[in-house]
């Protein structure tokens, strides 16, 4: 074997069938023999991928990622908050780019720095140069997963015994006929996001997952409903959409709510196109949109100034969608089950309810003990 077939035997054999993957040329070496049992996703954006990938994590399934180094410094936020505060593992595999025969100056200065960054934010990491230093990386990867941690495989480009074309079909444009058309909203919201989530749990079945997006949201929903199926995000602003893709697409006999605010879509509207490229029949994303940054002071949002996140979605080819300011209406598509709900909301936070005693691990366990246990009622 070549150490890129090294490298994806150890990776198999633990169990991995889907990986992240944001294009290099330095891992043409790697991806050109990616074996028939692992999945590719093509990630827009390193952090993205921790959201997939930490979905998947959550309905037992492993995955890794494959960046360059220079997309290390796009994932600490979500790093931090999801992988590492859940502690869910994660093997992440990095071109380094700066360190051998790099021609590219801007490499240079970010490649010779790495160690150090990962040394600073306590992310622990090995150095892949040649077939010596994969001796041994299936008992690690291993290692990795029985513990639960965050892993950075920095592999050289001298780690390939020569450097690979380009292994692919090129891109080419080849869009779809997109017609949109999206009602604007001018009325006058008659729930807060408490009364909101209220109405989503008068919706949502005992079997029905629920995940919830950082501060008020996740907040608002524990002291509404606590449920072992809620998902409660403590971190990772961003990311709680693409967690629900991530579960919902290995979770195909539970439906996932995600409970996520126009902040969020703003802050990453990476969300919506893997919501439109995924578009998991067994999800509905709910858009609880008070035009404000509702957990940092009530500034407001683009949504504020005329932006329109149903239009958004709807021209990346989404029409299972709807917008209402109704609570009869909005019921009404929760239970059909759209895709995307975008529901108006006045602004304003609750403020009688406490904050959520429970650990981030005591959310994690008791959420996947019931999911396991629903599957083996299902099945």
């Amino acid at each position: 074997m070549n150490n890129a077939q090294t490298v994806w035997k150890a990776i198999t054999d633990n169990q991995v069938d889907k990986v992240c993957y944001l294009p290099c040329n330095k891992l043409n070496a790697l991806m050109q023999l990616v074996p028939d049992s692992v999945s590719v996703w093509d990630i827009t954006k390193e952090s993205v991928g921790l959201g997939l990938c930490f979905g998947r994590s959550l309905a037992g399934k492993r995955s890794a990622m494959l960046i360059q180094n220079t997309g290390l410094g796009n994932l600490i936020t979500e790093l931090y908050t999801m992988q590492k505060l859940y502690q869910e593992a994660l093997p992440i595999f990095v071109s380094w780019r700066g360190y051998h025969n790099e021609p590219i100056e801007a490499q240079i200065i970010l490649g010779g720095k790495i160690e150090d960054i990962l040394n600073a934010i306590d992310v622990e990491y090995s150095i892949l140069k040649s077939s010596d230093d994969i001796v041994g990386l299936e008992s690690d990867l291993d290692q990795v997963y029985s513990e639960g941690k965050v892993k950075v495989y920095l592999m050289s480009p001298e780690l390939w015994e020569t450097n690979s074309a380009d292994y692919h079909v090129f891109g080419q444009p080849s869009i779809k006929p997109v017609q949109v058309s999206a009602s604007g909203y001018n009325g006058s919201p008659s729930k807060n996001r408490i009364e909101a989530i209220a109405e989503i749990m008068d919706v949502v079945a005992d079997e029905d997952v629920v995940i919830s997006q950082i501060g008020f949201p996740s907040k608002e929903l524990y002291n509404t409903k606590d449920r072992a199926s809620n998902f409660y995000m403590l971190g990772a602003l961003g990311s709680a959409t693409e967690v629900g893709i991530g579960l919902a697409l290995e979770l195909p006999n539970r439906h996932v709510y995600v409970i996520d605010g126009d902040g969020s879509f703003f802050f990453n509207p990476n969300q919506l196109i893997d919501l439109a490229t995924y578009n998991p029949s067994n999800l509905t994303v709910i858009c609880l949109d008070n035009g404000s940054w509702g957990s940092t002071g009530n500034q407001p949002t683009l949504s504020s100034q005329g932006m329109n996140l149903s239009g958004m979605i709807g021209a990346m080819g989404v029409d299972s969608c709807g917008m209402t300011d109704s609570t009869t209406a909005f019921k009404d598509m929760l239970g059909d089950r759209l895709r995307f709900v975008h529901y108006m909301i006045k602004a304003g936070n609750d403020k009688t309810g406490g904050e959520i005693p429970l650990k981030a691990l005591e959310i994690k366990s008791r959420f996947m003990l019931n999911l396991s246990n629903k599957k083996r009622f299902i099945l």
